[in-house]
């Protein structure tokens, strides 16, 4: 198990800020009216749409009605995939990363998700975020995964038709993780190489710009001018004001384990 699906600071780090943003919205935008509340990770496995929580639980994407949030209640669930790992939603979609590829979801009504398209490739861990048109989907090599047989890169997408995504590019990465957009610039958690950041300038071919070596991070949210970047052992705040990321401050926790699907 790789620490993002170990530790347990990492979905409540994520659910606080999808849970607690409720006057922001993310890149997904509006659902029919409906505001899609707050932002989440690449890595998270849980997301919000109108009146409902979504999460991932075992094979299947879990829905609550939140409609009173103080008693959320079980609602319905949408069989997707025995090993998907991550939600993200996209304007009126929901991308739920999986072992084996992107699994598409029309949320169209939130109440009722259903299934349009996927993007598959050989068997890893793979967060994914998109933006415009473009989705942005890391592959990492886990022996914890049978079958897991792929270099470590990041794809990129063209998902102007939402139900037959297309690789674009495939960008060698030394041991990606979690990724975020925001404006014109991706960063992505790259193992021991660092945060990195794309310029998305041309948003079908990212430029690498440049890092920060050595911090092995596992997740990160760009939110305005500021990056909440997450490892195994707190949360640490960056500002990008100045066009290079600068540590603001650095919240330090005990990990807890965090077994995937229980």
């Amino acid at each position: 198990m790789k620490p993002w699906m170990k530790v347990a600071l990492l979905p409540a780090l994520l659910s606080s800020l999808v849970l607690g943003a409720c006057e922001s919205s993310d890149s997904s935008g509006n659902v029919d009216g409906a505001v899609v509340t707050g932002t989440g990770g690449s890595t998270a496995r849980m997301t919000i749409s109108g009146d409902y929580l979504y999460a991932i639980s075992g094979s299947r994407v879990q829905l609550f009605d939140i409609a009173s949030p103080g008693t959320p209640l079980p609602y319905t669930q949408v069989e997707v995939d025995w090993d998907i790992q991550t939600l993200f939603p996209y304007d009126q979609y929901l991308l739920v990363g999986a072992a084996s590829g992107v699994h598409i979801l029309d949320n169209s009504d939130p109440a009722s998700p259903r299934y349009v398209g996927d993007f598959t490739h050989a068997r890893a861990l793979d967060p994914v975020v998109a933006r415009d048109g473009y989705a942005y989907v890391t592959l990492r090599r886990d022996a914890s995964i049978a079958g897991t047989d792929i270099v470590d890169q990041m794809n990129v997408l063209d998902i102007s038709d939402i139900t037959q995504p297309r690789l674009l590019e495939t960008i060698s990465m030394q041991g990606p993780a979690g990724l975020s957009v925001d404006g014109e610039q991706l960063y992505v958690c790259d193992g021991a190489a660092g945060l990195k950041t794309f310029s998305l300038a041309d948003p079908a071919s990212p430029q690498f710009t440049q890092s920060i070596p050595g911090l092995d991070c596992f997740d990160v949210i760009a939110q305005g001018q500021t990056l909440f970047v997450i490892d195994d052992l707190g949360l640490s705040q960056y500002s990008t004001a100045s066009g290079v990321p600068i540590l603001i401050s650095t919240i330090d926790t005990e990990p807890v384990v965090y077994v995937v699907g229980q």
